[in-house]
Formats: C-alpha cells, structure tokens, sequence
C-alpha cells in the first residue's frame, strides 16, 4: 500500500584603525571606557524599566471587523510524508498556495460580526513516490486534474458564513461542509473576554477522533493551550499548541491524530482587531502503527499572511446552496485539509 499524501554568517571585517585607538594613553582608554561603561549601564536599566512596564500593561484582544470589509490572506502549506509498510517505502511532498478571502457583510449592536468565506485562487502541486507530479493553478489552468476537480468547482464561490463575537467565539455558521478536524485551529482565535497581561494563558478543551486496533470510535480529551508572549510596535504575538489529555498509548491512534495536534503562533494587530500573521509547524513520527516494520513521518508547516483590506464598498456575496460533500473531498487544497490516504 502506498501513502498519497540565515543562516547567514555575519563576517564583521574590522579596519586597522581599531589598532590606533589602542595605542592611545592608558589613561584616555580608561576614562573612555568608564564612560561607555556607565552609558551601557545606563541604557541596560531603561530597557529593563522598558520591559517591566511592558510586562504589566493589560491588552484587550478584540475582532474589529467593519461592514463591507474585504480582508484577504495568503496562505501557503508544504509538507512531506514518509510512510513504510510491508516493506515499501513511499515519500509524498506537496505545496499549496491560496487566497483566503473574508467579506463582512454585517455588524450588529452587540459587535458580532458577519463574513462570508471564500477562496480566490488556488496554486497546488503534490508528487507522490516515483509518480509524475500533479498541479493546478486556477489562474492559469483551464481545467483541473481529476484529484483537484472539486477544488476547482469551488474556487471564487462562498464556501460558509460565519458570526463571530469580538472574543472570536463562533456564534453561528452555515455550511454544509463535513468538519474535518485538522491542526490549523478553528476559523478565528479565541480570545479572553478581559484585558491580559504578557504571559497570561489561556485554554480552549477540543477532541481529537480517532479509531482503536478494534475499530471502535474514539474521542480524546485535549486543549488549545494559548499565550501572550509578547507585544511589539502594537502587535500581541499569541503562541497555541494541543495539549492531550487522555493518555495515547497506541501507535495506531498516534498517526491518526498527527495531523489534528498544532502548534505555532499568532500575530494579532491589536488596534485593527485582526490577525495579520500565522504560523504552524508539524514535525511528527510513529513507529508499527500497522504491523511491526510500519513507520510514518509527517513534517509541514502553514503559513498564512495578511494582504490587504479594502474598505470600498464590497460586491454582495450571499450563500447560495452549499455541497453535501465531504471536507476531504470539497477541500482539495489538499495537502492543507486531508489526512494521508492509502493507495493500492
């Protein structure tokens, strides 16, 4: 069976003239040296004072999101995947690149905020073992290959409706999309009702599904565990990663579980109420999840950056008839949405 799935040396060259100043008198260098002495101390106990200052000032992270807003991200996804079993071993690597598109179509009196999602464009390559690669690029190609065909019908079309409170709770959602649990979190961050401090945390309890060795469904106990790390130049930096809770021991769980675990970080604008950078990373590996020589590896990174926001006046989009279909199957950004797939 087969798996579908700076260091930059900084060389500071000195010139000959350092060589001048040491030969300067003892005590010129002395005195120089107290006095940058005392400067450097001077500096270390402002940007200390700086610090500390930053550290107790409190934050409110909220959505700010305003009527006719059209908020645009880039995200790009690469992975690879490294499965071994019975003997063969298989490599998959894929890249997707896509535009996310939010178009809000309404705020209320209470601040809950509309959008429609949807995708601008879609630029997919995937190579699957010794198999000739596969690609889509929706600017560019009249028609999708098989494995993209149902991404394509999808691309420039509203995929789902969300309202969100300024906390980013998801108040309510249309879509007729299948719910596939998949590491990138949910369609917003939640956020703490009150103002935080550096350093504060905060959890959100999900679950993780999965099937045991005898089949039988499984939900496992986890949580978003999240964190304010840091604020620069307005810009709160959140760290988020899962947490399991129920204890794991199966390989065979593990690798079906790989793919929903997440870590990464967020970049919050603080005053605009949006995030406007996000990262993700896997690096994950089990050992006889099927038979005692299987073995697969799971190592990506999403990465998804804000564009632009045009605050003119946005084209009407509403939710026409959603597809009954699956997430795997309506999601072929593939690499970003799909667990690995077996091939005979």
């Amino acid at each position: 069976m087969r798996l579908v799935a700076h260091k930059i040396t900084l060389s500071v060259l000195l010139s000959l003239n350092w060589l001048i100043i040491c030969t300067t008198s003892l005590n010129g260098q002395d005195t120089g040296d107290k006095s940058v002495s005392a400067s450097n101390a001077a500096s270390a106990k402002a940007d200390k004072a700086a610090s500390q200052l930053t550290s107790q000032q409190k934050y409110l992270l909220q959505y700010k999101f305003k009527k006719n807003e059209v908020i645009l991200w880039d995200v790009e996804h690469v992975a690879t995947t490294k499965t071994r079993m019975s003997g063969e071993t298989e490599d998959t690597s894929s890249r997707s690149l896509s535009r996310k598109n939010w178009t809000v179509s309404g705020v209320d009196s209470q601040g809950s905020m509309t959008f429609v999602h949807s995708i601008e464009f879609v630029d997919m390559w995937q190579k699957i073992g010794d198999d000739e690669p596969i690609t889509y690029n929706s600017r560019k190609d009249p028609k999708a290959p098989y494995e993209y065909s149902t991404t394509a019908e999808r691309v420039g079309k509203p995929l789902a409706v969300f309202t969100i409170s300024g906390d980013g709770q998801i108040k309510d959602r249309k879509s007729n999309l299948h719910e596939m649990k998949f590491g990138v979190g949910d369609v917003t961050i939640p956020l703490p009702k009150q103002e935080i401090q550096i350093g504060q945390k905060w959890n959100v309890p999900t679950t993780l599904n999965a099937t045991d060795d005898n089949q039988a469904q499984l939900q496992l106990k986890a949580r978003i565990a999240y964190e304010l790390t840091k604020v620069v130049d307005g810009n709160a930096y959140i760290s988020f990663r899962t947490e399991i809770l129920t204890p794991v021991e199966s390989e065979k769980v593990k690798s079906q579980i790989m793919q929903q675990k997440t870590k990464g970080f967020v970049v919050f604008d603080i005053a605009n109420g949006r995030p406007v950078r996000k990262e993700v990373e896997w690096n994950e590996r089990v050992q006889a999840f099927e038979g005692d020589d299987s073995f697969l590896e799971y190592v990506a990174k999403m990465s998804e950056k804000l564009v632009s926001v045009d605050t003119q006046q946005a084209k009407s989009k509403t939710l026409g008839p959603l597809s009954e279909q699956t997430a795997d199957e309506s999601a072929r950004i593939r690499t970003k949405d799909e667990e690995p797939v077996l091939r005979k």
